[in-house]
């Protein structure tokens, strides 16, 4: 065999192995509310809550993720006393006052909470 041959087959086989590499899938961010859409969640709630959300909703922080910052930090305080693992808010029905919160990979949780003060119970 030639050289040639020799380095043809190595670039060859290292092509292959770069090819075969797994690929993390990109997950794409969830979609934000409208601003409609967020102006009924602040209607929902009362003054003191209102004011509140409105307060750090501010350099960047949207109105639902202030709402589901409060509603984690409520369940956190009601039901574990402490800090825990990563959790994450997956869904928010303020007509029936629920929040999904996603404990774990595969692991929901519905919450009750109260649509006015944005407290857990």
């Amino acid at each position: 065999m030639s050289l040639r041959n020799i380095v043809v087959a190595c670039v060859a086989l290292a092509a292959m192995g770069v090819m075969a590499l797994p690929v993390q899938a990109q997950t794409p961010p969830p979609p934000t509310p409208s601003p409609a859409f967020e102006r009924a969640f602040l209607s929902e709630m009362d003054a003191a809550t209102r004011a509140e959300v409105e307060k750090r909703a501010t350099g960047g922080n949207t109105i639902s993720g202030v709402i589901a910052t409060m509603l984690l930090n409520s369940n956190q305080m009601t039901k574990h006393g402490k800090a825990g693992g990563a959790i994450t808010v997956v869904a928010i029905d303020f007509i029936r006052g629920v929040v999904v919160i996603q404990n774990a990979p595969n692991q929901y949780e519905p919450v009750r909470f109260d649509p006015k003060t944005l407290q857990v119970y």
